[in-house]
């Protein structure tokens, strides 16, 4: 190995007892401080309390040398566990019977379970690119959740795991619902392709979820930029045109004939109607806004539509915001597209 990691000059003493040198080194691999000058061994047998490996993300492949440490995960049943690898199918039977002898304790199979789910859900933040911040405050309410289908009053479980569909279409309402609350939601259409979930069954379990872990505050207070400024940058627009079409949505969101429609759809249609503004250099099609927002251009012209009764009030926004548009213009605009 390398010699300077074996020895280095310590500070922690200044002098040689016998020759009175400061020339002192430390020997890590036997524990002796030893002076440089005479030989004399002025310290032996120092507990080192550095680190006992060093770990690099790149050459340890996964592979975590350190033999000690903290329990595997704050949500396990156990802190502790050990896995038993099964090898090749009838290469050992004592290990074969290892492994049946450790997948009867129910404690471990629902630690192996929840395992698996977690693993699930890093995968599913991964692929909708979210942070992996909200991963813990997933588990837990999938956690919770759980424990509210499995675990009987005296502690124990009525089963140690979920069905495989069962199992994903709890983790993609987690997903929404933790989005929803942390200000960052997600269309179902969204965690639908990220988790291949029908969309029904993801709503079906979200209000399951609601319903049942009625001691969890879980927020409803959504707004339209929340989905106007990430659908303009999946369609390519600049800033001023997300702004402009925060601000439309803004002013109508709460309008009859528009309050209790999806967020989805207001948001789609008060970026068709900003992208028709002669002001704006990037267009894009009914049927672009359509595919990137994941609803049909039908509902989008039926909210649409339902803006038309409020044009006066949108025009008179567009117009004090962007001087450079004309009333005649706009209006001619708003009334072609309906």
């Amino acid at each position: 190995g390398d010699p300077t990691r074996l020895f280095h000059t310590t500070q922690s003493v200044e002098r040689c007892n016998d020759c009175g040198s400061d020339d002192l080194i430390e020997d890590r691999k036997q524990g002796d401080v030893v002076c440089r000058n005479c030989g004399l061994v002025i310290f032996g047998h120092i507990v080192d309390f550095t680190s006992e490996w060093r770990s690099f993300a790149d050459d340890q492949r996964n592979n975590d040398p350190n033999r000690v440490g903290g329990p595997l995960h704050p949500l396990l049943e156990s802190s502790i566990g050990t896995l038993i690898s099964k090898g090749l199918r009838g290469s050992n039977c004592l290990n074969e019977r290892l492994v049946k002898t450790q997948n009867q304790n129910r404690i471990q199979r629902t630690d192996r379970f929840l395992i698996q789910a977690f693993n699930k859900i890093i995968v599913f933040l991964e692929k909708a690119f979210l942070s992996q911040g909200l991963k813990e405050k997933v588990e837990e309410l999938f956690k919770l959740y759980f424990n509210h289908l499995t675990l009987r009053s005296d502690g124990s479980r009525t089963k140690c795991a979920l069905r495989n569909d069962e199992t994903l279409s709890i983790i993609a309402a987690s997903i929404f619902i933790v989005c929803r609350n942390e200000g960052i939601p997600r269309t179902f259409k969204e965690i639908s392709d990220v988790t291949k979930v029908p969309k029904k069954e993801i709503g079906a379990r979200v209000r399951a979820i609601e319903k049942s872990l009625w001691g969890i505050r879980i927020c409803k207070n959504r707004n339209t930029e929340n989905f106007v400024s990430r659908f303009c940058f999946k369609l390519g627009l600049p800033p001023e045109t997300w702004k402009l079409a925060e601000n439309v949505a803004k002013v109508v969101r709460e309008k009859d004939g528009l309050y209790g429609r999806t967020y989805t759809s207001v948001a789609a249609a008060s970026i068709y109607i900003v992208v028709q503004l002669p002001l704006c250099e990037f267009k894009c099609s009914l049927k672009e806004i359509a595919e990137t927002v994941g609803i049909s251009e039908m509902t989008i012209r039926a909210a649409h539509k339902a803006m038309y009764p409020y044009r006066n009030e949108i025009l008179k926004y567009l117009i004090e915001k962007e001087k450079r548009l004309e009333e005649p213009k706009v209006h001619s605009l708003f009334l072609a597209q309906v």
